[in-house]
């Protein structure tokens, strides 16, 4: 097993300056979530989609949250692409940037309101690249993490909580999942309206990549402490 550890240079400043800056990037795009709800009392947050919110007054600034997502996941790549190591790492590092895309794309193309008779070049954008995105994170974050904890020796300290967090967001992927089979799929051409709880569940699953993205960024902000100290 020693001999598969391998320790990479140190976190550049670059690297921590990504790092920290994919931090406020997830954050604000949290807080605009929340702010939202009060900006557009219209939409309830229980039944209504986050990509719903970017249609109408003030969907600017979905669409300017649904960026500033992919903002945060391009500059966690800055921040891990010096650490990643071996084939799992670079498949976890090149699903992320599926991701990157996806979420940019969300941004860039807004969904079509629900009772469209057919959907548009736009909307059909939106559903593929916000899909991606949505399905491909915990997969990228599974990776990544267990690529820093298995095979960079500098990250041996944190090995147990990228282990743990690593898992966080297939566990929310998974929730969701089983949360849309009991309550939203088996009502089939009915599955949105008031009643139809679409709206939480996929915030909470942003949560849990929101809480996977800040404990890695803050683990190569302290890598980069920890260089400097020496």
């Amino acid at each position: 097993m020693a001999k598969a550890l391998i320790t990479t240079k140190p976190v550049s400043a670059l690297a921590a300056n990504a790092a920290w800056t994919s931090i406020v990037a997830v954050v604000t795009y949290q807080l605009l979530l929340i702010a939202l709800i009060f900006i557009r009392p219209d939409l309830d947050p229980y039944w209504h989609t986050l990509s719903e919110w970017a249609l109408g007054p003030h969907g600017w600034i979905m669409s300017m949250a649904f960026l500033i997502s992919a903002t945060s996941y391009g500059l966690l790549l800055v921040a891990v692409r010096s650490q990643v190591r071996g084939v799992v790492g670079a498949i976890g590092f090149a699903i992320l940037a599926i991701c990157f895309v996806g979420t940019f794309g969300v941004g860039v193309f807004t969904t079509d309101p629900f009772d469209i008779p057919k959907l548009t070049t736009t909307g059909i954008l939106h559903i593929i690249t916000g899909s991606s995105a949505l399905m491909l994170l915990p997969f990228a974050a599974l990776l990544i993490n267990l690529s820093l904890a298995l095979k960079n020796q500098a990250w041996a300290r944190a090995r147990r909580l990228m282990i743990w967090t690593a898992f966080l967001p297939p566990a929310g992927l998974a929730g969701f999942i089983v949360h849309l089979a009991i309550f939203v799929i088996p009502l089939g051409d009915n599955a949105h309206g008031p009643g139809v709880p679409l709206g939480w569940s996929v915030r909470f699953l942003f949560l849990t990549y929101m809480v996977w993205l800040i404990v890695l960024a803050c683990q190569v902000l302290k890598l980069n402490a920890s260089s400097d100290a020496n």
